[in-house]
């Protein structure tokens, strides 16, 4: 609604705009008209006056045509007075003649295309000027501030400023967005003019487009006061970037995880840190700037922070929650979605989300994806209903084939794979799809199944028919929060269920919120939902180990 407001807001600025411009143009011309005409009666009055000295038998009609077509005028008794469309009456000392003269517009019409020209050029250049006195960069400092440097005031010594070294920062940002720019464009030439553009300000600002969709972007000598104000200055900079090549875009598209540290910083650490910034940063719905600083607890932290997780999970010191699906046709309980969180011992309880960017080794994925399909077939296997479970699983142990060959005897062993599912994302499938497609086709012997998740867009059919045991899609959170309001969501959703029905494959929506989207989704087909309108996350407290 807010964006609607926006763009309603924006088209009516420009209808005024345009008005007032015809307006003046129009009135300007009505101007020139009469400045004209008072020429052109002034030359009518020169004629009869020419004819007022004339001698009474001297004043006859072909002399009296002869002066008149000196002038550009004819009489009434000028047969070759062509295209003469005007007559007006001229008086002179008693004397009055009618003469005929053509048109304002057409005696003077280069007169007109000149001065109309350059009405319109002035207007334009008055409408340029303002668009950039509204966009003019504001100075950080105050006069009162300016005079005191003039005067060389010296400050009491209980109020001295820190060090120039120790006010100013560094801050490293990593921006995700959820579109596809066109190939084209090249993000990093066009990024890095527009950044140049609006961060002159600073000492220096460089950007890098990342071979994994992102744009890393560094800020050097950043005063304190401008720390906090450079994020979010930076995320309106990239949306109207971007809402320039697809104007329906709204603002929680554009996620950036930043921070700040000192000079001679460890550049690992910076990047880990902001990494995990953009991880918090794209699973909140409200928050779209996640800034941290790099001090000495989060230094000393962050250097075996890796280790520390895995060494938590070893030690038991994680909570295992399941989150419901419910089916809005049985009015029950579909499935449940496994959900890992670790107690850390400085950070508290944290989700899986949050720390996996900081995981990198091999070794530690598969021993995080281990710990949580072990014990969630031994819930499984304690629990009575046929309830199923789904469970995520990151792309380098799919594509591990000792992994995969541990996960089939582990499901086998269990006696329960027809009430295991494994989700995966799009974005993953895509990518690695040989590799899931010899893993799905192994657990589909057994009876597991398969979702495709976090789909954003229609899937081609040979895709969907390809995986074995493919039983369910969820949409993606981005099309589900705010679907009630969004006509673009909503067809995106629309065609997704009208695909999945051809195949006779339910299609579920995660991370509703608000009754105004459970009814939307239901009306465009969507045959289930979770999400914390219905429920918080469900916790197995046999499982907790801290």
């Amino acid at each position: 609604m807010k964006q609607f407001l926006e763009q309603l807001n924006s088209r009516i600025v420009r209808l005024y705009v345009v008005g007032f411009a015809v307006a003046t143009v129009l009135i300007l011309n009505t101007l020139l008209v009469h400045l004209l005409h008072l020429k052109t009666h002034q030359q009518g009055v020169e004629i009869v006056k020419q004819v007022q000295l004339l001698d009474g038998p001297a004043r006859t009609p072909e002399k009296i045509t002869q002066i008149a077509r000196i002038h550009g005028f004819s009489t009434a008794s000028d047969t070759n007075a062509g295209g003469r469309v005007e007559q007006d009456v001229f008086s002179y000392e008693g004397l009055s003649l009618t003469l005929s003269h053509p048109t304002v517009v057409k005696q003077y019409f280069a007169i007109f295309v000149f001065f109309n020209v350059l009405f319109i050029g002035f207007l334009m250049f008055c409408y340029r000027w303002l668009l950039i006195y509204r966009v003019r960069p504001k100075t950080p400092y105050s006069r009162s501030t300016q005079i005191c440097v003039e005067n060389n005031v010296a400050l009491p010594t209980s109020i001295e400023p820190r060090k120039p070294d120790e006010s100013l920062f560094n801050v490293f940002a990593l921006v995700k967005w959820r579109y596809v720019i066109d190939s084209k464009v090249d993000p990093q030439q066009h990024f890095s003019i527009i950044l140049a553009k609006h961060f002159s300000d600073y000492a220096k600002c460089s950007v890098k487009y990342l071979s994994s969709g992102a744009l890393a972007v560094t800020f050097e000598q950043v005063p304190w006061g401008d720390v906090s104000r450079i994020e979010k200055k930076l995320h309106e900079v990239v949306f109207q970037a971007l809402i320039i090549m697809r104007p329906d875009l709204s603002r929680k598209t554009v996620k950036i995880g930043a921070c700040y540290y000192q000079a001679r910083a460890d550049q690992t650490q910076v990047y880990q840190l902001a990494r995990s910034a953009l991880a918090v940063a794209v699973n909140n719905v409200w928050q779209h700037v996640h800034m941290v600083p790099l001090n000495k607890t989060h230094a000393t932290t962050m250097q075996s922070s890796e280790d520390d997780f895995i060494a938590y999970i070893n030690k038991g010191q994680f909570v295992l929650f399941f989150q419901p699906l419910f089916c809005f046709k049985q009015q029950d309980i579909k499935q449940s979605e496994a959900l890992l969180r670790v107690r850390h011992s400085q950070l508290g309880l944290i989700s899986a989300k949050q720390f996996i960017p900081q995981i990198h080794s091999k070794n530690h994925l598969n021993t995080l994806d281990k710990t949580v399909v072990a014990h969630t077939l031994k819930v499984l296997k304690k629990e009575a209903d046929h309830a199923k479970v789904s469970i995520n699983l990151h792309h380098v142990n799919w594509c591990d084939d000792t992994f995969v060959c541990w996960l089939v005897n582990e499901i086998k062993d269990c006696g329960v794979a027809s009430r295991v599912q494994f989700e995966v994302s799009a974005y993953d499938y895509y990518h690695h799809h040989r590799a899931l497609l010899r893993a799905f086709s192994a657990l589909a012997k057994l009876g597991a199944g398969v979702l495709l998740d976090q789909v954003t867009d229609v899937l081609p059919g040979k895709t969907l028919r390809a995986i074995p045991a493919m039983e369910a899609i969820k949409l993606a959170f981005e099309l589900v929060h705010h679907i009630d309001s969004n006509q673009s969501q909503q067809r995106s959703v629309r065609q997704i269920v009208r695909q999945a029905e051809r195949i006779g494959i339910p299609v579920y929506a995660v991370g509703v919120e608000t009754q105004a989207e459970l009814n939307c989704l239901q009306q465009l087909g969507v045959q289930g939902a979770q999400g914390y309108y219905f429920a918080e996350l469900l916790q197995q407290i046999e499982l907790v180990g801290y």
